[in-house]
C-alpha cells in the first residue's frame, strides 16, 4: 500500500487568529495553480481515495486534485492541526490512529492520498518508521503541496 502525504496548496492566511477562522483559510490563486499542476502529474497513478482534513484549504486542494483523479473524497477530522491546549503527543497519536485505519481499510496494492496540514508530516514519519509518539518528537513542517510517498506492506 502507498499513502501519499500531501500538504495543502498555498494558504491564503486570514488575519484573524481565532481557531474557527483559521480552519476557514482557503488557498490562493497560486495555490489553485499548484494543485492543478500537481494533479496533472499524478493522474497516471491509480488512486483509490483521497482522505482530507475538514479544513477548507485541505478540502479545496483535495477537490482540485480530484478533478483529475476522480475518486471518493473522505473527510477525517483526525487530520486537523493541533487543537487549542492539545498536547503534541496527542496530535501525533490522533493522526497515527487515522493512518492506521487507512492501512487496515485498504488493500496492499491501493494508493491513498492524504491532504492535510504541514505539521501532520511528523505523524506520518512516526507511523511509517515505527516511532512512538512523544512530546519530544520535532514539530516538523512540510512545504506547500509537496507530496511524500510512504509505502507499507501488510
Amino acid at each position: 500500500m502507498k499513502i501519499i502525504y500531501m500538504h495543502h496548496a498555498e494558504r491564503d492566511i486570514n488575519e484573524i487568529k481565532d481557531e474557527k477562522f483559521r480552519q476557514m483559510d482557503d488557498i490562493t490563486q497560486s495555490g489553485i495553480k499548484e494543485a492543478e499542476l500537481l494533479a496533472e502529474r499524478l493522474n497516471h497513478i491509480k488512486v483509490k481515495a483521497i482522505v482530507t482534513s475538514p479544513y477548507l484549504r485541505c478540502k479545496h486542494t483535495a477537490e482540485i486534485l480530484n478533478k483529475y483523479i476522480n475518486v471518493p473524497i473522505i473527510e477525517d477530522e483526525r487530520f486537523n492541526e493541533c487543537g487549542k491546549n492539545e498536547e503534541w503527543k496527542k496530535v501525533l497519536e490522533r493522526n497515527m490512529t487515522a493512518i492506521d485505519d487507512i492501512v487496515k481499510k485498504y488493500d496492499n496494492d491501493d494508493t491513498i492520498i492524504c491532504v492535510t496540514s504541514g505539521v501532520n508530516i511528523s505523524a506520518f514519519i512516526c507511523y511509517f518508521y515505527g516511532l512512538k509518539p512523544e512530546n519530544s518528537i520535532p514539530y516538523t513542517q512540510a512545504p506547500s503541496i509537496s507530496p511524500v510517498y510512504f509505502k507499507i506492506t501488510k
